[in-house]
């Protein structure tokens, strides 16, 4: 006969009807569709994600041995079959903490594979990810707390609308932050890996979305500096997205020359020099306008489309040294200024 068991602070019968076979046989079902998922459908993900991925499953694979071994544990000891009757009520509680996380870790995967499916090419940002995973975490300790240790929440949440006014206010900022985080994923203004530009009231910024975290956005600028922009203050700004755009982002360099070029030769060459540029769209032609006339001068604006907003300033030195060479080559000079000095003769 299995041994008789005294009091103790952790319900041992509630423990036993939350180790039964249905639930133990969930968590293991759930860990193993996680993986399935993984394998039928999101076979063609790129390298990095499959890497992702496979540490996500080797860390959840190491929590299903544990609390595999934990739940084994409990039942051997149930059985009478080792002398640790004492540490039984502790034994299954570490069981249920461990199956509630690898539930978790479960959701979370199929998380990052719903996410993965739905943006194949695209990042796809933590908030998401923490949001399900806090979710489910809070529900999972509602059922520990009421299933195991009898905890009553209703009156518990009752009595502390108080202290929630009192904590709300404390974290206005960071709760502002956490819902207008949310707020840009539902409305998807910009994805991770777009080029931005942010106009707020007193400044600019621009960069790459790199992360939407719970507080902020974080950019990666030309310089290759982060940049860490609340979400508050993202929600209420100007967005530019130079990335969602379908029409070819323009760029233009400007040259001056003397009227005794002939101009069109001049148009001619121009285009013809960055037509075969890496790193230009060919959906939109270069093109060469008249910009400026006056005394000294006629300007000549070349007219070219990026096909990456971040590589402007690569794809700018590009056209303009392959411009200047071929000016050199063709011996087609640029204008310089021009000052008239004129003699007063009636002096």
């Amino acid at each position: 006969m299995p041994p008789q068991f005294t009091e103790n602070w952790v319900p041992l019968e509630r423990i036993e009807q939350s180790l039964q076979f249905e639930p133990a046989l969930f968590v293991l079902l759930t860990a193993i569709s996680s993986f399935f998922v993984y394998r039928l459908v999101l076979s063609d993900l790129s390298t990095e994600r499959h890497r992702n991925l496979r540490a996500l499953f080797k860390n959840l694979l190491a929590h299903c041995l544990i609390a595999g071994v934990l739940l084994c544990s409990f039942w051997i000891v149930r059985a009478g079959t080792l002398p640790l009757a004492q540490l039984l009520p502790t034994l299954g509680l570490a069981t249920v903490f461990w199956g509630a996380i690898v539930l978790v870790k479960s959701f979370r995967i199929f998380a990052f594979e719903y996410l993965f499916f739905m943006n194949m090419q695209t990042g796809v940002p933590l908030l998401l990810v923490n949001m399900l995973t806090l979710l489910v975490s809070i529900i999972l300790g509602s059922w520990i707390a009421t299933s195991v240790f009898g905890f009553r929440l209703a009156p518990v949440l009752a009595t502390s609308a108080l202290f929630s006014i009192v904590l709300g206010l404390a974290l206005q900022e960071t709760l502002g932050n956490l819902f207008s985080g949310i707020a840009l994923q539902v409305d998807k203004p910009y994805a991770l890996g777009d080029w931005i530009e942010v106009q707020t009231s007193n400044q600019k910024l621009v960069g790459q979305v790199f992360e939407i975290t719970w507080r902020a956005t974080i950019l990666v600028s030309f310089s290759e500096e982060w940049v860490t922009i609340p979400n508050r203050v993202v929600a209420q700004s100007q967005v530019l997205n130079y990335s969602k755009t379908k029409k070819p982002i323009l760029k233009n360099q400007v040259f001056r020359f003397s009227y005794d070029v002939n101009i069109q030769e001049v148009k001619n060459m121009l285009v013809g020099a960055v037509r075969d540029l890496k790193g230009l769209s060919r959906y939109s032609e270069p093109i060469v306008l008249v910009s400026e006339v006056n005394e000294s001068w006629v300007s000549l604006k070349l007219v070219y489309a990026l096909k990456d907003f971040g590589d402007q300033f690569r794809i700018a030195d590009e056209v303009l040294m392959t411009c200047l060479e071929v000016l050199r080559k063709e011996q087609v000079p640029l204008a310089g200024p021009r000052i008239f000095v004129s003699r007063d003769k009636t002096a």
